[in-house]
């Protein structure tokens, strides 16, 4: 658990450390609180320490007031940030790598209460008022663009664009 918030901690940093003033920062970012529940409560998840009803408490608490929902059970990988807080929604079977980042108003959820949401690789950038709904996969080093409703696999280096969704495959893809 602290390696991952360290790691979280450090992507708030230009130079990409966990210094006393980052942990300030982190710790006033409603984005980083968000995640520093979702952490504590992952870990509790993971390790069958019963959590409720505390958790719910807290969950709620973070949810009114950064406008964040990350269920613990989800799967995130350490560097995670989320860059602006507010109306970011994940359903619990969200798995997401490694340096990921997420602007505000993103939605990852399930297709309407049936399958699981999607698996998302590491250094994807998810930018504001994306959705990705349903069991997909997204590849590392992905870029889904602002607004962006993405229904369907991508490829490692892809981007995507507009809604209805369209993909920009990285340079000499046969795709």
């Amino acid at each position: 658990m602290f390696e991952n918030l360290k790691a979280d901690l450090a992507r708030l940093s230009p130079s990409g450390t966990a210094t006393p003033r980052t942990i300030v920062a982190g710790m006033l970012s409603q984005g980083f609180q968000a995640i520093l529940v979702y952490r504590f409560f992952n870990w509790c998840h993971r390790k069958g320490i019963p959590g409720q009803p505390l958790r719910f408490f807290c969950e709620r608490f973070i949810e009114i007031t950064t406008g964040i929902s990350i269920p613990a059970c989800c799967a995130i990988g350490k560097g995670f940030r989320i860059h602006h807080f507010g109306g970011i929604i994940f359903h619990p079977s969200v798995e997401i790598g490694e340096n990921c980042t997420l602007y505000q108003g993103v939605t990852i959820g399930d297709r309407g209460g049936s399958g699981r949401a999607a698996r998302i690789g590491s250094n994807v950038l998810i930018g504001a008022g994306a959705k990705i709904i349903g069991e997909i996969a997204i590849g590392d080093g992905c870029v889904i663009g602002a607004n962006t409703v993405v229904t369907k696999d991508m490829p490692a280096g892809t981007v995507a664009v507009g809604a209805p969704c369209r993909y920009r495959y990285p340079e000499g893809s046969t795709e």
